[in-house]
């Protein structure tokens, strides 16, 4: 891709995913730092952008017209303040994490301007992440390969289609946090029986990291196989996985999923 402003990537919001996606990005050497510029004004920001060499500029204007990406990462509540403030300025291409907000909402707001809607997700900060992308019509394969390959420099990319993207938030986006409470869950009862805490943050972090490494090296493999070899007949474990079945825990995923679906697509409107 030729780069034919004076930075590669322009972030909008130095928070969580912003700087994971800037700090990775260097990481991996896939940008210089120099070719980063940040309009947050924040002291966080403008200590972050000390630390990594980072330009902080003081324009929204000065950001967008020199950044050939222009990374779009604040709350969706301040999204429509944004898009004002940015909407006669000649925008290369924009890069959207901001969930629920389509692409033809930002076109409409951005004179139609080439846009790339993306769903990150928080491993992203140690390059284990997991995103989905899509685009509009008009934005450019390379932009959009080079966009793609980014992320992927930082964990798995999959291109979807856009009417999934709100959907999909439930499959990576928000999943991080049902994982986190999960694992909460056990925790607690485990110290709640007496064990001692460190020991068994220990073992089960372990035990997640490692079952979803077999998960990703046995990709083909189904899943009913994994459980099976956990659970023997007559055991331990399937009394445990039967509760689950008892108590409809796919009911509850369902439900909950639903309740994440729904904002995403209220906070789009």
């Amino acid at each position: 891709m030729k780069i034919t402003r004076k930075y590669t990537l322009g972030i909008i919001g130095l928070g969580h995913m912003g700087t994971a996606i800037a700090r990775g990005a260097v990481r991996k050497e896939y940008i210089e730092r120099y070719k980063i510029a940040v309009y947050d004004h924040s002291e966080h920001a403008k200590n972050d952008c000390r630390i990594e060499g980072f330009d902080n500029l003081s324009s929204l204007k000065e950001l967008v017209e020199n950044s050939h990406i222009v990374l779009l990462a604040v709350r969706p509540q301040q999204v429509e303040e944004v898009l004002d403030e940015i909407k006669d300025y000649d925008i290369h291409t924009l890069l959207s994490i901001v969930t629920g907000v389509s692409i033809q909402h930002l076109q409409s707001r951005l004179n139609n301007a080439p846009i790339i809607r993306s769903m990150p997700n928080t491993p992203l900060q140690i390059n284990e992440g997991a995103t989905a992308l899509c685009k509009s019509e008009n934005c450019k394969a390379d932009d959009y390969d080079f966009v793609f390959q980014l992320f992927a420099t930082m964990g798995v990319t999959k291109t979807v289609k856009e009417e999934q993207m709100e959907d999909i938030v439930a499959v990576h986006g928000s999943t991080p946090a049902y994982i986190y409470y999960f694992v909460q869950c056990i925790l607690e009862d485990a110290k709640k029986r007496g064990i001692d805490e460190d020991v068994a943050r220990s073992l089960l972090v372990q035990t997640v990291i490692g079952s979803g490494k077999l998960l990703q090296k046995y990709a083909d493999k189904p899943l009913d196989d994994f459980i099976d070899e956990v659970c023997s007949e007559g055991g331990t474990t399937i009394e445990a996985v039967k509760q689950f079945k008892k108590d409809n825990l796919e009911t509850i995923v369902h439900d909950a999923n639903e309740k994440c679906i729904a904002r995403a697509k209220q906070l789009g409107k």
